[in-house]
C-alpha cells in the first residue's frame, strides 16, 4: 500500500473551516482531534469534491465552541459535526495508517483514504459512490490491499441489531463497490468473512498457548 503523506490543501472549504476551529481552540492546550467522511479526500485530493459538513472526533465535547463560533449545522453552508468515535467504524488498525498534520495548538488526524471508504461501505449512498471513484482513480492502493483491510474490519459484516433493521446491507454493498471497481463480482463469505475469523482464531489460540505457558512457568514456583 502506498504510504499516507498527502499535500493537504487548507484552502480548500473543509481546510479553511478546520483552520477557524483551530483558531478558536485554547493556545496553552494540545487538542487531538480525528477528521473522517469526505473532508480528507477534499483535503488530500480534490478541493472541488464537497460535502455539506465536517466530521470530526475529540475526546472533548466542543459543541458548545462549535456553536459559539458559527461553526454548527444550521450556522453556515459547510459546518462543523462533532462524532461519537463509534461514527467512524473501520479496520482496528485504521490509525497505523493515519496522517497527522498540526494547525495551531491542534493536531488533526486524517484517516488513510481506504479507511474511509470502509466506513462509507454501510451506507453507500451516491456521494459515497463518488468517493470511491475518486480516490481508487488515484491508485493509492491495490484489490489485495483492500480486500486485507475488509478482514481486519471483519466485524462490521456481523448481524445487524434489531433497532438498525433499516441499515443497508453491507454484503450488497461490498458486492456492488467490488463491480464498481474491479468490474468483477466477489464472495465477501469466502474471500473475507472466512479467512479474517480463521486468522483470527489462529491468533486467538496462539494466544492461549502463550497464557498456559506462563501459568505453567510461575505454577513451578509454588
Amino acid at each position: 500500500m502506498i504510504p499516507w503523506t498527502p499535500n493537504l490543501d487548507w484552502n480548500a472549504p473543509a481546510g479553511k473551516l478546520l483552520d477557524e476551529l483551530a483558531a478558536v481552540l485554547p493556545a496553552n492546550t494540545l487538542h487531538a482531534i480525528t477528521v473522517f467522511g469526505s473532508a480528507p479526500l477534499q483535503l488530500a485530493l480534490d478541493s472541488a469534491f464537497l460535502s455539506a459538513d465536517v466530521d470530526v472526533i475529540s475526546p472533548e465535547d466542543l459543541s458548545e465552541l462549535i456553536r459559539a463560533h458559527s461553526l454548527g449545522k444550521d450556522q453556515r453552508p459547510l459546518y462543523l459535526e462533532q462524532c461519537q468515535p463509534s461514527a467512524f467504524v473501520t479496520a482496528s488498525d485504521w490509525s497505523a495508517r493515519s496522517f497527522q498534520a498540526r494547525r495551531q495548538s491542534v493536531n488533526y488526524c486524517f484517516p488513510h483514504p481506504l479507511d474511509l471508504l470502509v466506513s462509507k461501505l454501510q451506507r453507500l449512498e451516491q456521494k459515497d459512490l463518488e468517493a470511491f471513484r475518486l480516490v481508487c482513480g488515484r491508485r493509492l492502493f491495490s484489490e489485495d490491499d483492500f480486500r486485507t483491510v475488509l478482514m481486519n474490519a471483519v466485524d462490521i459484516y456481523r448481524p445487524r441489531f434489531a433497532e438498525e433493521q433499516f441499515a443497508a446491507d453491507i454484503f450488497e454493498n461490498t458486492r456492488a463497490v467490488w463491480q464498481e471497481i474491479y468490474g468483477k463480482a466477489i464472495d465477501v463469505r469466502l474471500e473475507i468473512v472466512v479467512p479474517a475469523l480463521a486468522k483470527r482464531k489462529l491468533s486467538h489460540g496462539a494466544a492461549a498457548q502463550k497464557w498456559k505457558a506462563q501459568l505453567s512457568h510461575v505454577a513451578g514456583f509454588f
